[in-house]
Parts: structure tokens; sequence; C-alpha cells
């Protein structure tokens, strides 16, 4: 059984990173962050929230607004109100009802994206 996650941050509204952000287990979004996203755990970008650039995450939740490049190892989730304008490699995609996906979906056939294509 896994750990609940531990909140390592918490961007509120009105702020804004600019750079590289990294860590360990969850990291709550209601800001604005622009640049690089990277973490082998969750980002939760809520409503409000703005991601812009390369986001490269365990799982990610999206409530608020993910613009840019989107790799998740293990589950994308948009929420009701939640846009993805990216494009987007994931082995596993949920679309809510009122959640948005526009761009291009790479899905690896339920395999991580690390793990190496067989040929058939």
């Amino acid at each position: 059984m896994k750990r609940p996650a531990t909140l390592n941050g918490f961007l509120d509204q009105g702020c804004t990173i600019r750079g590289e952000v990294d860590f360990a287990d969850l990291l709550r979004v209601h800001g604005h962050v622009i640049g690089s996203v990277r973490s082998a755990a969750e980002l939760l970008v809520g409503e409000g929230g703005l991601v812009e650039g390369e986001v490269e995450v365990g799982r990610l939740a999206v409530a608020g607004t993910v613009k840019g490049k989107v790799k998740v190892k293990e589950k994308l989730v948009v929420h009701p109100g939640g846009k993805v304008l990216a494009e987007i490699w994931t082995p596993a995609l949920v679309v809510e009802e009122g959640g948005v996906v526009e761009g291009m979906v790479h899905m690896a056939n339920g395999l991580p994206l690390d793990t190496p294509k067989q040929k058939v």
C-alpha cells in the first residue's frame, strides 16, 4: 500500500515562479509557474493555477491549466474545468466531464515511459 503523499510545497494565487522546480512528494500550484517542473511524485495544479513549460512528473492532476510539454510516468487526470494544452506522454489519461485536452497525446500502452518498446 502506498503511503499518502506529503505536501512539499504550495504556490498560492498571486505568486509566480520562473525557472526550475523540483520536489519530492506533492506540490500544489494555485499560482503561476513558468519553466520546468520535475519530480517522480505528484503535481496538483489547482483551480486558477497555471503551469507553462515542461512538466515531467510521476502523477499529474489538473483543475487549472497546463501549457507546454507534459511527461507523466503513471497517470494524468484532468478534472472538470481543467485544461491541458500540450504535447502529452502518459500511459494513462483520464479526462473528466468538463475537462479539456488539446494537443497531441502519446500513450505508451501501459508501459512506463522509460521502458524500451519491443519489436513485433
